[in-house]
């Protein structure tokens, strides 16, 4: 095989799964690395699939389209080198040229099956999706615009290039998170960082929420818990 090991270790990875894509979102603003309106895909990007848990892996990026025959369509073996040469864990990501009126499904049970041989965590599109229940009980998520019957003249353009898909500009290698929420991308030199900023933030939030569920809750009860939480070094997130 190609590329194996990522610049993170399996360990930091272990914990970012841990993690849900809004807390992400929270440390991450908190940084202020990014603008907090961007590096999260737009909600047409759905969780088409069952998940349950956070899915970490540096993107494997193409471009597609599946609307007319192509004589210029990529072969198999483009996109398994493609995919080699990104570290493992991966996830794909494709562009769909046909976006927003797409018409042919590039993900389906056999796609599913060879990413998932090849190391990859799930599969994130700006196109459809189809073979749910196969995707489903082999364990390969979707995320995705819609799902689609066909996949039409589907084919491959381009391999691990910088595409834009619901509206985040994702690079090949960048590290992605995506789980029942949607997707995120998280920058690099902030992954590191995020474990112990996700745990404060539970620590803090824990004392608004115990203040939310107590019995005889007020409006002064919640302001003293946020004085509180702030104390132990909340900032302000809305």
């Amino acid at each position: 095989m190609g590329a194996t090991t990522g610049p993170l270790t399996e360990n930091l990875l272990d914990q970012l799964r841990k993690i849900d894509t809004p807390t992400i979102a929270n440390a991450l603003e908190l940084m202020e690395i990014r603008p907090r309106t961007e590096g999260f895909m737009r909600p047409e990007i759905r969780s088409i699939s069952t998940v349950t848990e956070t899915h970490i892996g540096y993107a494997v990026t193409g471009v597609i389209s599946a609307r007319h025959k192509s004589p210029n369509a990529l072969e198999r073996r483009d996109y398994y080198e493609a995919i080699e040469a990104i570290p493992t864990p991966r996830m794909v990501v494709l562009h769909d040229l046909d976006y927003p009126a797409t018409i042919g499904s590039y993900w389906g049970e056999i796609q599913g099956n060879i990413a998932l041989g090849l190391g990859c965590v799930g599969a994130v599109t700006d196109g459809g999706v189809r073979d749910l229940k196969e995707a489903e009980e082999m364990g390969f998520p979707f995320w995705a615009k819609e799902v689609l019957v066909s996949h039409g003249y589907v084919h491959a353009v381009a391999y691990n290039v910088p595409v834009d898909v619901g509206g985040v500009y994702v690079q090949p290698s960048d590290l992605i998170a995506a789980d029942l929420h949607g997707v995120i991308q998280i920058p690099l030199d902030a992954a590191e960082r995020l474990p112990a900023a996700a745990k404060a933030l539970a620590e803090q939030e824990a004392i608004v929420i115990a203040a939310a569920q107590a019995k005889g809750v007020s409006v002064d009860s919640l302001s003293e818990a946020w004085v509180a939480s702030i104390k132990k070094g909340a900032q302000s997130s809305y």
